[in-house]
């Protein structure tokens, strides 16, 4: 369960975190953007991947060629298309996940089966560890670009980064994160009702878009992929418990 963690951790920091916009736009142009891009997550890879298992650099580099390979197809065959953004996106994201649980169930014989034990608490605390992990990267990175395909899909607003790409608001950014870390935290502590309570803030903050009909539109579509995969998150996440804190405290200072 570890080594499928591990890869699809270091996937989630190399495709979101380090991946600012201005090299979507390089990307979204070329090889060069691609390469820059592919070489960060294989970087990734095989620094949570070093030793792990097996082989692991032969599969650090077919994962990080793969996300090459992949990355190419979007680019160069892919048609531009607002409306489409959100299918592509989707997509994308299958393909790599695809690759990532293929090298995981030939090289540790992972099975899809196995993810049982991070709800039943007989997962290690480095696994579960993990998971909060790439459910935080979710919430700030992933989240924001959902968001902003979903209003591109769904009422053909598109701000484009290099013609391929949606580009996400800083301010939808910020306060999206605020608003889902604190409706996740809520659900955590037990107070799931409150969890809506955490929305208040971007819909006073941005109240000036409520005046038009189409702003009101995107406002309200972003808002409800926000709160709906902030609530699915902190459910998910509340069924894998980290349930010694002592013993999660000793994990972390041994990592």
């Amino acid at each position: 369960m570890s080594v499928m963690l591990r890869l699809l951790l270091a996937h989630m920091l190399g495709d979101f975190v380090a991946q600012p916009r201005a090299l979507v736009a390089m990307k979204r142009k070329g090889w060069r953007g691609i390469i820059i891009h592919s070489a960060i997550v294989t970087a990734f890879t095989a620094a949570l991947a070093w030793g792990q298992f097996p082989h692991w650099w032969v599969w650090t580099l077919v994962l990080g060629l793969s996300h090459a390979f992949i990355e190419h197809f979007r680019t160069f065959y892919v048609k531009d298309g607002s409306r489409g953004g959100l299918y592509h996106f989707l997509l994308d994201q299958a393909a790599h996940l695809g690759v990532i649980a293929f090298i995981a169930a030939v090289s540790v014989h992972w099975r899809p089966a196995e993810l049982v034990s991070l709800f039943n608490d007989t997962a290690s605390v480095e696994s579960r560890l993990m998971v909060y992990l790439i459910a935080l990267i979710f919430l700030v990175w992933s989240v924001p670009i959902l968001e902003a395909e979903m209003v591109a899909t769904l009422m053909g607003c598109h701000d484009n980064v290099g013609g391929k790409s949606v580009r996400v608001r800083p301010v939808d950014r910020l306060l999206g994160a605020l608003e889902r870390s604190a409706a996740v935290s809520l659900i955590l502590a037990g107070c799931s009702y409150l969890a809506p309570v955490s929305f208040v803030l971007r819909i006073y903050v941005q109240r000036g878009q409520w005046r038009d009909q189409p702003s009101r539109n995107r406002l309200i579509t972003k808002m409800a992929t926000s709160f709906l995969l902030a609530i699915a998150t902190g459910l998910v996440l509340r069924a894998v418990p980290l349930s010694d804190p002592v013993q999660v405290i000793r994990q972390v200072l041994r990592v």
